[in-house]
């Protein structure tokens, strides 16, 4: 797997920096797994195909590198530990994408004209319009405003939706709509910056909506890299990393086994913007789904490769309540960081001993700029005694 990713790297600097260069074989392809793709296969395979392929090349050790911080609590305001709370616990703490460090991670790119277009249509047919679709954004949101102005006269702007809805998060949708132009409308006085505008809201909100329906744990497949230890994820070095043992047939682990997901390293965003807009008010289908996972929660850019990154994704569920720290495999051991100071090594030995759990110091290769095992007891070591 490896060698995988050090050969694509190799062909990538060739591209990157010989007259050779071409952005249309960078945009073509893509990594999954520490495997080259073509891009389009990968888009093709639907949900059913990516996921059993993602099985059956799954690896069967997993790790997640923790600063091993204090910090404090958001809601409770009390200081704690939450790498060390997640080696106590054996739980992984299910994140909301927009915590993140890349701002592309789990963005779903909507083009704002397009949806502007969209959703006036589509109001003007929830309002008895009848309109070509070959119309212009401007032809259909005159029409539009015209409709909405001669109900707004009469006072009865709350029964221009003349459609029988099809679901109740359609009939939600054109409450929402209303009350919102009817308080923009209170803003601007103005009726046709208050549509806008309440489609504005509208649009930010949807595009929010889809980067929070869900939570993610992301987890490395060594842990011997050297960019993951030394940034904020292992607090440049100082902190430890957890190997989880993945057990396939286990059906205590099921859920977890099902929703763990390898990510799609590429260099190009996909336009699912008129799919998005159209389903906005239909409750999702798996192909939706899927088209939100692969081109959002699954997709990075190509400048994250290194990371050869796995997700656990689980959507948001009432039924959860507000607890996200879920369950995950068993650790099986703990690597310890190169500059961790002795009293927190000494800290987190002490748990790996009380749980039974093997531990490793991680130190520096001398021939070559790579992390490495370390072949002595960290408590012989005159780093851990001195």
């Amino acid at each position: 797997m490896q060698n995988n990713i050090d050969n694509f790297l190799d062909i990538l600097n060739q591209l990157r920096f010989t007259s050779r260069y071409d952005d249309g074989i960078l945009s073509s392809i893509c990594v999954v797994n520490g495997e080259i793709f073509k891009l389009e296969e990968v888009k093709n395979m639907g949900y059913d195909e990516f996921a059993l392929r993602s099985k059956k090349y799954m690896p069967l050790k997993l790790y997640r590198y923790f600063p091993d911080r204090i910090c404090k609590d958001f809601e409770t305001g009390k200081e704690v530990n939450y790498s060390i709370q997640a080696l106590e616990s054996n739980l992984v703490y299910m994140q909301t994408p927009t915590e993140f460090d890349d701002v592309y991670d789990s963005d779903v790119n909507i083009d704002f004209d397009e949806y502007l277009h969209i959703r006036l249509l589509e109001y003007a047919k929830r309002c008895g319009l009848v309109i070509s679709c070959k119309c212009t954004t401007e032809e259909i949101g005159q029409l539009f405003i015209n409709k909405l102005w001669s109900f707004l006269l009469s006072g009865n702007i709350e029964e221009i939706f003349i459609k029988q809805t099809d679901s109740e998060m359609e009939k939600l949708s054109n409450e929402r709509f209303i009350l919102s132009v009817k308080l923009e409308l209170k803003k601007t006085n103005d009726l046709v910056v208050a549509v806008n505008n309440a489609l504005i809201e509208e649009y930010n909100d949807y595009v929010k909506s889809l980067k929070t329906i869900f939570r993610t744990a992301c987890f490395a497949t060594t842990p011997y890299s050297q960019l993951m230890w030394g940034g904020a994820y292992a607090n440049n070095h100082r902190g430890f990393c957890i190997e989880y043992t993945v057990l396939p047939g286990e059906k205590e682990y099921d859920d977890i086994y099902y929703n763990l997901f390898p990510m799609i390293y590429c260099k190009t965003r996909s336009d699912i913007s008129k799919r998005l807009v159209i389903s906005k008010d239909k409750a999702y289908d798996k192909a939706l789904l899927w088209d939100i996972y692969s081109n959002g929660v699954l997709r990075k850019s190509i400048d994250w490769m290194f990371q050869n990154e796995w997700r656990l994704i689980r959507p948001l569920n009432k039924d959860r309540g507000d607890d996200y720290n879920v369950k995950f495999y068993p650790i099986t051991k703990v690597f310890l960081g190169n500059r961790m100071s002795r009293e927190r090594r000494s800290i987190v030995i002490d748990i790996c001993n009380r749980k039974g759990i093997p531990y490793i110091g991680v130190k520096r290769n001398v021939f070559k700029y790579e992390m490495e095992p370390c072949n002595v007891l960290c408590e012989n070591c005159k780093n851990y005694l001195g």
